[in-house]
């Protein structure tokens, strides 16, 4: 198959309601992870480790920590004369103001979609935490001659996911039914927001849609076309988190503290890639203890850190004990400072003295550039 006979669509702001407290300034896809990576970084990776070098990203606000992260995508090979990374920014008619849902987002990006000439389009959306095997996924399209292909993940379907798509198949893998289901007690064939479909069906579909004033792709569209189209499954076996609220953001760090997570997730085969930044490696002082935790590149670590990720930069001053937290890039933690349970965002500063807890069932939030 010619390079570039398939393109990448990215939703950079896809949910972003479903995590209000990180994404109130940014996009879901821009939204730290891990210590040194952000959501954009797992769907761009998987898509080139597929061997996907034409790459649009669908935002619909709050971008520029998007494109600050992303810049002209050299740190996924994207950075390219023909194809590349593209921004694909909000552009609507004068009596839209905004958009409503996928339909829109789609048609905006038509220009793209026209002019890329691949012959597949792969929808993706920005909050799929996954090392996923998109070109065995391509291959499989392909092969079975198929219109859509829906990659699925066989388990319980993620809370407040409204969007989640059940599916139905019968003995070849087809697709039988497609139901949205908000919540289920039983494991189910659930869609994990990657999609794979014919660049001109796409369009048709966009254009039909619009033409009818449709709204949402997935419930509104793809549904509708359940035993018209030959619509296959792909299903992703490995570790996989859709973000559906702060407790699921927190739970998906403290999965990364399990060494076979982090070997599935970071798959050496399909590398997860990221922007790099130069640092000096992290010191830690004379009498401070660490414990099962994650640390970034330029974090100075004079008091106790225990299961916990700490991102680029962080400053824990001696006496300090973190434990159970998420701690984002540049965040300080100053003597004799106790934090447990909590999620504090970029720049935040706790004072001297400080005592910080949450519990199990409520972390705390620290706000961006916060001083506590």
């Amino acid at each position: 198959m010619r390079a570039s006979a398939v393109s990448g669509l990215v939703f950079a702001n896809a949910n972003d309601k479903l995590l209000k407290k990180l994404t109130e300034k940014r996009s879901m896809a821009s939204v730290p992870f891990g210590g040194s990576y952000r959501l954009i970084d797992f769907s761009l990776s998987n898509l080139v480790n597929a061997g996907v070098t034409n790459v649009g990203l669908i935002t619909t606000g709050n971008y520029r920590s998007l494109m600050d992260h992303v810049s002209n995508g050299i740190y996924w090979d994207l950075d390219r004369k023909n194809g590349g990374l593209h921004i694909l920014a909000p552009y609507m008619a004068s009596d839209v103001k905004r958009f409503r849902g996928t339909v829109d987002a789609l048609n905006a990006a038509m220009d793209f979609i026209d002019r890329c000439e691949s012959d597949y389009i792969v929808l993706c959306a920005a909050d799929v935490l996954a090392n996923v095997n998109i070109g065995e996924a391509i291959q499989k399209h392909v092969n079975n001659n198929a219109d859509i292909t829906i990659i699925y993940h066989n388990g319980m379907i993620p809370a407040n996911r409204e969007d989640a798509m059940i599916l139905t198949f019968d003995e070849n893998d087809v697709v039988e039914e497609l139901e949205f289901v908000g919540s289920s007690e039983e494991e189910q064939n659930y869609g994990i927001g990657i999609t794979i479909i014919g660049r001109e069906l796409l369009s048709n579909l966009v254009l039909d849609a619009v033409e009818k004033d449709l709204q949402n792709f997935n419930r509104d569209v793809l549904a509708k076309k359940i035993g018209e189209l030959k619509v296959i499954g792909y299903e992703h076996k490995g570790f996989i988190t859709l973000m559906n609220g702060t407790s699921t953001y927190y739970k998906a760090h403290m999965d990364l503290l399990d060494r076979n997570v982090r070997k599935e997730l970071f798959n050496r085969e399909r590398p997860i890639y990221t922007k790099i930044r130069d640092d000096m490696p992290t010191r830690y002082g004379i009498g401070c203890e660490v414990k099962n935790s994650l640390i970034g590149d330029g974090c100075v670590i004079d008091g106790i850190v225990k299961n916990s990720i700490l991102s680029r930069g962080v400053k824990v001053e001696k006496g300090a004990v973190v434990e159970n937290c998420i701690l984002m890039q540049e965040t300080t933690i100053k003597a004799n400072a106790i934090l447990d349970s909590v999620i504090a965002d970029k720049n935040v500063v706790i004072t001297e003295d400080m005592v910080v807890k949450g519990t199990d069932d409520r972390r705390i939030f620290i706000n961006k550039n916060e001083t506590v």
